[in-house]
């Protein structure tokens, strides 16, 4: 696959397209730099799809906003660990790693949620539950 939207990943978490540094090879594992979810890539049709590495377990959503912090440049509440609590309840409950504080379990929602993904931390200063927080020193 040659050309610049031919090495662009799909992400299945946020449902953006990527470019990540270097060249892909089938099988690489590689970070979303929108919601900071760990890929394994896999060749589809001309494009590059990526596939969640750990679907759905506790590890996935850790090292997931682990990844979006440090992309981002963004510390975490002193409650990281009860929100974690909180997106590992939604998932029990509701199948994926949706925003503990919002009612609606929707893709836009899924953590890192598209308004934090869109700058709500840069805008306000944390996400709308307080895990990702704009100053990168732990609160």
């Amino acid at each position: 696959m040659t050309g610049q939207d031919e090495r662009r990943v799909f992400c299945p978490v946020c449902s953006a397209r990527f470019a990540p540094e270097g060249d892909l090879t089938e099988g690489d594992q590689v970070r979303c730099s929108i919601c900071g979810q760990m890929l394994i890539v896999r060749a589809c049709d001309n494009q590059w799809l990526g596939e969640r590495r750990s679907m759905l377990s506790d590890d996935e959503i850790r090292d997931r906003v682990d990844g979006f912090a440090m992309i981002r440049g963004y510390g975490f509440n002193e409650m990281k660990e009860e929100i974690i609590d909180g997106l590992i309840g939604k998932r029990d409950a509701f199948g994926d790693f949706y925003c503990p504080c919002r009612l609606e379990q929707t893709p836009e929602y899924q953590c890192p949620c598209r308004p934090t993904r869109g700058g709500d931390v840069e805008r306000d200063g944390r996400c709308h539950c307080g895990l990702f927080w704009k100053d990168s020193r732990e609160r």
